[in-house]
């Protein structure tokens, strides 16, 4: 098969497909330190993890850390990087991991979403775009009501898109434990709003 012939198969091929295929891509140049490789996987994969740091963290500045924090690990360490699906799924476990060690290290609860910094001053920011409507307000109000082991994994299958045999293998869970949390979280979600 020549050049011309693959690349035809890579453009017919649907475009998850094409999205793993180029995550690996930017995995292997990761790996061999192209800092212009973390660059575009920052650029690509930010608002989502910022959305997935909020949800856990109700905190923006703690969100932003948390998402930084991960890649500026990578960039130390790309060898470190163990993306075995997808590179977004395991961008997304490494920050709820980092944002569930932060609130057990301080013994956090997250915080209100009242009690934190303005962000009208920045309105392109990812956590303005989800906290200006009242109903996403209501929403982030109601996962931080939920114990961290549910809201983790209701954050990671709903913001995450992560199925729950990827959390389960992640959190070292049965599938059970895992289904049983996202179920009793989403019980309690509906009687919050």
């Amino acid at each position: 098969m020549n050049v011309r012939q693959a690349w035809g198969l890579a453009l017919a091929k649907p475009d998850a497909e094409r999205a793993a295929l180029k995550d690996r891509r930017l995995v292997h140049r990761l790996r061999r330190g192209d800092a212009e490789a973390l660059h575009q996987v920052y650029h690509r994969y930010k608002d989502d993890l910022l959305t997935v740091a909020m949800s856990l963290l109700n905190d923006r500045y703690a969100a932003e850390d948390c998402v930084h924090d991960v890649f500026v690990h990578f960039a130390a360490a790309p060898a470190d990087l163990r993306a075995t699906r997808t590179l977004l799924g395991y961008l997304m476990r490494c920050v709820a991991n980092l944002a569930k060690n932060q609130l057990k290290r301080r013994h956090l609860q997250p915080a209100p979403l009242g009690d934190g910094p303005d962000c009208a001053d920045d309105c392109d920011c990812p956590a303005h775009r989800l906290i200006v409507s009242e109903e996403s307000t209501r929403v982030f109000e109601a996962l931080a009501q939920l114990p961290a082991e549910q809201r983790e994994v209701v954050t990671l299958h709903i913001h995450g898109q992560l199925t729950f045999r990827e959390i389960a293998g992640q959190l070292d869970l049965s599938i059970n434990t895992v289904q049983s949390r996202y179920r009793y979280g989403i019980e309690k979600l509906r009687t919050l709003l």
